[in-house]
């Protein structure tokens, strides 16, 4: 089993989870969050040239940017499906676009009925 958790653009997870429902994937768990990437919060352009000395003495609004975490546990065989679909919703091809990192999972435990295993989260 592996936990995948993808940090997106807030006005894609509809679409994310619309289409994650559609290959069957609904247990999800989603979190409001706010972060910042590479290009440190900024919104637009960014000299390239500018290093962090510089970032740091610019007059420009650096800032934490609101996102949505999403949290899937799934069967080892499932990460590839579920992993290209939320590329192929969220990729605009522009800074910002998320993250999605895939995590091991040793065990699920299904509280209301002690269910162990894949069978937990099925």
């Amino acid at each position: 089993m592996k936990e995948i958790v993808a940090i997106i653009r807030r006005q894609k997870l509809h679409e994310t989870k619309t289409a994650l429902d559609g290959l069957g994937f609904s247990p999800m768990s989603i979190l409001s969050v706010s972060g910042r990437g590479k290009q440190k919060g900024f919104i637009g352009e960014v000299d390239p040239v500018m290093d962090e000395f510089m970032l740091d003495e610019a007059d420009v609004d650096v800032r934490f940017i609101p996102k949505r975490l999403i949290s899937i546990v799934a069967d080892d065989a499932d990460v590839p499906k579920i992993v290209e679909t939320i590329i192929k919703t969220n990729n605009t091809g522009y800074p910002g676009d998320g993250k999605i990192f895939v995590l091991p999972i040793t065990d699920a435990i299904r509280i209301r009925t002690s269910e162990i295993g894949l069978s937990a989260i099925k």
